[in-house]
């Protein structure tokens, strides 16, 4: 994804419960960042109009987070009421099995892009037996994230949510998938997050992430304006080093 530079491969979600703190954010960092995110928080508590109320604001585009999990009639009808909001993506669980995502896939229209959410980022390995995923499978974290990546693919998904520990894997199997990366961290915060698996924003570009989720540790900057900044500057290195590799081989 060459096309993808800088300040563009970061969403921030807006993580906020009211309209007024979430079109704050939209108007101070429209210009750093490239996709705002509407998760459940905000999407329950504004309804569907807060898309429009944060397009108008400055959004250029707009990812709605919704992680759609439900048999495959309740998928389709869902994505076709969505794609008439006109934004740019909207999340389906991979879970909710092949049938699901292929509808979804078939039903979305206005350019409207079906993102796959393999494992979310706050799971490990004790997690996902907890859950009653077979012990064999889920030995390497890597493995049942790709299987599910694969269903994604084949289901005809533009792209899927994955950690920063897998993405270099998908990236190798399916490179024609967007890969979008919650989790990115700057060394300091790494070790006293809740996210266990993930990696600085150079690491995640260098090792194929297309995209970057990046919202707490923006939120909780002394001045978000910088840094964002300084991302895109460890995105623009990672960009550059890519590069260069390239031209060499």
């Amino acid at each position: 994804m060459n096309e993808i530079q800088g300040k563009e491969r970061i969403i921030f979600p807006l993580d906020v419960s009211s309209k007024e703190e979430a079109l704050i954010w939209v108007e101070r960092l429209k210009d750093l960042v490239g996709i705002f995110k509407i998760g459940f928080e905000l999407f329950t508590s504004c309804g569907p109009q807060i898309v429009e109320e944060v397009r108008n604001k400055g959004a250029k585009k707009i990812f709605l987070d919704l992680k759609l999990y439900d048999i495959p009639k309740v998928v389709s009808n869902t994505v076709k009421t969505i794609s008439n909001l006109e934004i740019d993506w909207v999340t389906v669980h991979i879970l909710s099995g092949f049938e699901a995502l292929k509808r979804a896939v078939e039903s979305a229209y206005n350019n409207l892009k079906i993102i796959g959410v393999t494992i979310l980022t706050s799971l490990d390995r004790a997690d996902l037996m907890e859950l009653g995923f077979n012990s064999e499978l889920v030995r390497d974290t890597k493995k049942i994230v790709l299987k599910l990546a694969s269903l994604g693919y084949k289901a005809g998904c533009d792209g899927v949510v994955c950690s920063a520990k897998e993405v270099e894997l998908i990236k190798e199997n399916y490179p024609s998938l967007l890969t979008i990366v919650p989790g990115a961290r700057f060394e300091e915060a790494i070790k006293r997050d809740d996210q266990l698996r993930t990696a600085t924003p150079y690491e995640i570009v260098l090792n194929g992430g297309d995209y970057l989720v990046i919202g707490r540790p923006i939120r909780e900057a002394e001045k978000p304006e910088e840094f964002c900044k300084k991302i895109i500057e460890e995105i623009e290195k990672a960009e550059r080093e890519k590069e260069e590799k390239t031209n060499d081989s």
